[in-house]
């Protein structure tokens, strides 16, 4: 049974040059349009199927589809369209872009051409342009979009399967904010959507790549975050696990004690300096203007300790990922970024770099639980 997967967004949907992967992926198994797979600011992709391989830039296209082809010989068809710089107000359903038309007209096309077609996912890079603009409740409009989604491609494909969303974490509030980090949200509101809404899947974070500037990941980084899509979309749709990333499941305190206890996909977390620049307590802050963090320690395969100078304030919080790191950079030496990753030792099958699930960004208060309660995610 062939798949589809539809990828959209900004910039790094539609991939960043040059172009790596350009023999084909497997020349019978994953297919995408000529000129594709992803179109970028308005281009037209031809009507006509060929093998997968990138044209200019590399998109995660290649990278997710060899990923699940190491799994699964179902043959896969990648497609997409995405425009640089937009908002959602742009690239939404009905928006001056065209671009969800777009995607749509590329769904139905490759419909067109294999009758018993499968939807697959959507797969989402976006949220840089609404964080800067400070867009407040990019929850809800993510919420909205694969709403827009389902309705439309459910009639293409004559299902009511929930489809699922795949998304990744906004990772350079660095890198566009120079003042008060406080207004870029789109970290914070993609990890909360994520929670609330069960077709929306979090893949990850972004910060432990390689950035060509304050907000672009290369090339190198784009394949191997393709990788790390097809692996959270195998663990949700072939082995039946549910997916979740590495993130916080509850903060609680004793006196001097902060505990945060970790959703961790493949236990033990551990504390990776090698990879990931330290920032300084692996990417952890307190905000509290009576305490302060002095250490912070494993205190099992999926749980962290901070330590204080004295009991915090009622009102405290913690963050991770969000306030550290230089402005106007991005990415794992210089960028808002954290040390905490997990065991996994799934590899890249373009490349055999490590496929590490590393935390979410977040910003908690220090009496915080995962709102559903349920770990199967």
């Amino acid at each position: 049974m062939t798949h589809l997967f539809l990828i959209t967004g900004q910039s790094l949907a539609t991939g960043r040059a040059p172009a790596m992967t350009v023999d084909p992926v497997a020349q019978d198994q994953a297919l995408c349009f000529d000129g594709g797979p992803v179109g970028e600011n308005g281009q037209s992709l031809t009507t006509r199927l060929g093998p997968l391989r990138e044209t200019g830039t590399e998109t995660i296209a290649s990278g997710f589809a060899a990923q699940l082809l190491q799994t699964s010989s179902d043959p896969l068809i990648l497609a997409g369209q995405g425009w640089a710089g937009q908002p959602y107000a742009a690239l939404r359903k009905g928006g001056p872009s065209h671009v969800f038309e777009q995607v749509i007209a590329q769904a139905q096309m490759a419909k067109t051409h294999v009758p018993q077609l499968r939807l697959g996912a959507i797969l989402l890079l976006h949220g840089e342009t609404d964080g800067a603009q400070a867009t407040p409740d990019y929850d809800r409009i993510l919420a909205q979009w694969h709403q827009d989604f389902s309705s439309a491609l459910s009639d293409i494909f004559d299902t009511v399967e929930p489809m699922p969303m795949l998304l990744c974490q906004t990772s350079s509030i660095s890198g566009y904010c120079s003042g008060d980090r406080r207004h870029f949200r789109t970290p914070q509101m993609q990890f909360q959507a994520a929670l609330t809404h069960p077709q929306l899947v979090l893949v990850g974070p972004k910060y432990q790549y390689d950035y060509i500037d304050w907000a672009h990941i290369d090339a190198t980084s784009t394949r191997r975050h393709g990788a790390l899509f097809a692996k959270a979309y195998r663990w949700l749709a072939q082995e039946g696990k549910g997916w979740h990333p590495l993130q916080p499941r509850r903060l609680t305190h004793t006196d001097s004690t902060v505990l945060i206890d970790f959703d961790v996909p493949v236990e033990p977390l551990c504390f990776d300096t090698e990879h990931v620049r330290d920032p300084g307590q692996y990417g952890f802050s307190l905000h509290d203007p009576q305490s302060h963090i002095i250490a912070v320690e494993r205190a099992g395969p999926s749980r962290i300790r901070l330590v204080l100078d004295r009991p915090p304030a009622r009102s405290a919080r913690v963050s991770y990922a969000l306030y550290n790191g230089t402005s106007g950079r991005s990415g794992r030496l210089e960028g808002a970024r954290g040390c905490v990753r997990d065991s996994d030792t799934e590899r890249s099958a373009l490349d055999d770099s490590p496929l590490f699930n590393w935390s979410v960004a977040f910003d908690l208060p220090i009496e915080w639980e995962h709102p559903d309660g349920d770990r199967s995610r």
